[in-house]
């Protein structure tokens, strides 16, 4: 899409307006003859606007006389009109065309490598291997082998499952898929058994390997062994020492104290504030401003970008960034009583907020909130098998 823009920039076109009784037969006129109109638009009940090339606009005269159309120019869009326009201006002419020229260059670099579907391995990481396996910024977009890519970084992460390089413009697509991180802290074929990580009573119990030791309804005590790798022989010579494995749900209560506050803290802007503004060219930096200290205590930061595009994908190596500082004074106000609560049941929601919460029960004083949480959680804790361990009453000799 972008070369076809650039196709029509070098040698020109018109933006044309079409009125008439039907000047949809005029566009279908033009479409059987081969002229090639683009971002049509109805500006009103009996006119059409539209992109044409200069030399479709000459063929037009005859197809609106058939179709009963006047056909006249909006807009002179391209080098050939600029160029014709500042003809006295010659070096000025042959200024822009160089400019022109360098953008097209630069469009068949890789500038930007945009990088989803990671949650374990951070962006930085994918970026290094990435490079170490043939792909960065500021690379010939015909030159990459995307297939080569693929496999070194596959050999490279044992994280990824699945990676996928598009190149689309001046952009790199990378996509990636991880694979499913089953914390073990044993190895497989490590002797271990489960015990339990806190009090509970079991809810379900889905022993995969090893000898179960409780069942649905059973109240345990933290550290109680729940499922032992240690099994009766199958020839009746002694024991023999298993990886046990599975999972136990349980029902177990969280208590939660917390204070109850009798005031808020808010920020307050005070209206004075400051900008940095910089320009980044390829890699370096360009400050438009010589203070970098910000004289605030306090203050909110304001940072975005504005790269230098032509359609989505076809980024250039120009950014615009501007940072905004906005000093804020920090007011310290009471609280109703309702507003602390609030405040209070936010802070002890948030220490529990990777459990399961079944139900709670509150017990609210003049200054503190308990809370009791009843949560639905698995409770096994895998720890190295004790060669003492008997799996005939749940515990340790």
């Amino acid at each position: 899409m972008f070369l076809v823009k650039l196709f029509n920039l070098i040698q020109g076109y018109v933006t044309i307006i079409i009125e008439g009784v039907f000047p949809e037969r005029f566009l279908n006129i033009c479409a059987r003859r081969g002229i090639y109109l683009w971002d049509v638009k109805r500006t009103g009940k009996l006119s059409l606007s539209a992109n044409a090339s200069v030399r479709g606009f000459r063929l037009m005269r005859p197809i609106a006389k058939k179709a009963r159309c006047t056909v006249r120019i909006k807009k002179k869009r391209g080098i050939p009109f600029y160029i014709y326009k500042h003809r006295r201006r010659k070096a000025f002419a042959v200024g822009a065309g160089l400019f022109v020229l360098l953008l097209f260059v630069m469009t068949r670099f890789i500038w930007v490598i945009d990088v989803t579907g990671n949650d374990i391995l951070s962006t930085e990481t994918v970026l290094e291997n990435l490079e170490r396996a043939g792909l960065k910024t500021g690379m010939l977009s015909g030159k990459i082998d995307t297939e080569y890519i693929r496999d070194k970084m596959m050999i490279s992460l044992e994280e990824l499952s699945w990676i996928g390089i598009n190149i689309k413009g001046t952009t790199a697509h990378i996509e990636i898929k991880e694979r499913e991180q089953k914390p073990d802290l044993f190895p497989k074929d490590e002797p271990c058994s489960i015990y339990a990580l806190t009090d509970g009573v079991i809810q379900s119990i889905d022993a995969q390997n090893g000898q179960r030791l409780v069942a649905a309804g059973d109240v345990v005590k933290k550290g109680q062994l729940l499922i032992s790798g240690a099994l009766d022989s199958k020839t009746g010579e002694g024991v023999r020492y298993v990886h046990a494995d599975g999972e136990v749900m349980a029902r177990t209560w969280r208590e939660i104290t917390v204070p109850i506050p009798g005031y808020a803290e808010e920020k307050v802007r005070t209206g004075r504030s400051k900008s940095k503004h910089m320009v980044k060219i390829f890699s370096f930096y360009i400050k438009f401003f010589t203070n970098d200290r910000i004289s605030y205590t306090n203050y909110d930061r304001i940072s975005y970008v504005k790269k230098l595009s032509i359609g989505k994908d076809m980024v250039l190596p120009f950014s615009f960034h501007y940072d905004n500082y906005y000093e804020v004074e920090i007011i310290r106000r009471e609280t109703d009583r309702n507003e602390a609560l609030d405040i209070a049941r936010s802070e002890a929601k948030n220490r529990v907020k990777d459990i399961l919460v079944v139900s709670s029960v509150e017990e609210e004083s003049q200054d503190t909130l308990k809370i009791t949480y009843e949560c639905l959680e698995n409770i096994a804790q895998k720890k190295a098998i004790l060669k003492g361990e008997t799996n005939d009453n749940g515990e340790n000799t």
